[in-house]
């Protein structure tokens, strides 16, 4: 599958932010009509019981029925899709395992969030994030700055305080193995804050 993750002008921080808006909008709009999909196809038995997602629980999932149809499943169900997400976001090594192994099951528009959760991971564990999930997703997509379209960073002011507040996670972190991708997303970090002040209009 070809990714289309850093699609997005506003991820990679590029100056071109005017076409962030469509491009953002296209891929949410790629996202619910897969998720509209996936609950029209998905099998009963393909959506377990449960009433949380755990990185256990997903594993067993994936293991006997395959990353497409675990994605699919969970997709189908708003709450299910959110719980994926903030598990992710919390940058536990089995939450992001969890987006390694789903990531090549994903789409435009699921890859992208998956993408955005990983970021959000910096806030609390950058070290996982860069040990685990660089390879696969790429320092531009983990580290272009947060979702404006949501609603706890859809200011300049919160979007701004969101990428200082990755930065400074980052910086914190011992250098090590890891210095050259720490060093490279909070330069990362640094180019997205031009591209959020060029999406809000705000001159620098």
């Amino acid at each position: 599958m070809e990714s289309e993750i850093g699609s997005s002008s506003f991820r990679h921080g590029l100056p071109e932010s005017s076409l962030h808006g469509s491009e953002q909008w296209l891929g949410h709009q790629m996202l619910r009509r897969i998720c509209f999909l996936a609950l029209l196809l998905a099998s009963p038995t393909t959506v377990r019981a449960e009433s949380g997602l755990t990185p256990s629980n997903i594993s067993e999932q994936i293991a006997a029925i395959g990353a497409h149809q675990t994605l699919e499943a969970i997709c189908s169900n708003q709450d299910r899709w959110s719980q994926l997400l903030a598990g992710i976001a919390s940058g536990t090594k089995g939450w992001l395992t969890i987006a390694i192994q789903l990531y090549p099951a994903s789409d435009a528009g699921t890859s992208e969030q998956l993408a955005l959760a990983i970021g959000e991971a910096l806030e609390h564990k950058p070290e996982n994030v860069l040990s685990l999930a660089v390879d696969e997703f790429g320092i531009e997509a983990i580290c272009g700055g947060p979702d404006v379209d949501d609603q706890r960073f859809n200011s300049y002011s919160l979007s701004m305080a969101t990428i200082a507040k990755r930065q400074k996670m980052l910086r914190a972190m011992k250098g090590g193995e890891l210095r050259h991708d720490r060093d490279s997303c909070i330069a990362a970090l640094e180019k997205a804050k031009q591209g959020i002040a060029n999406f809000y209009g705000v001159k620098k």
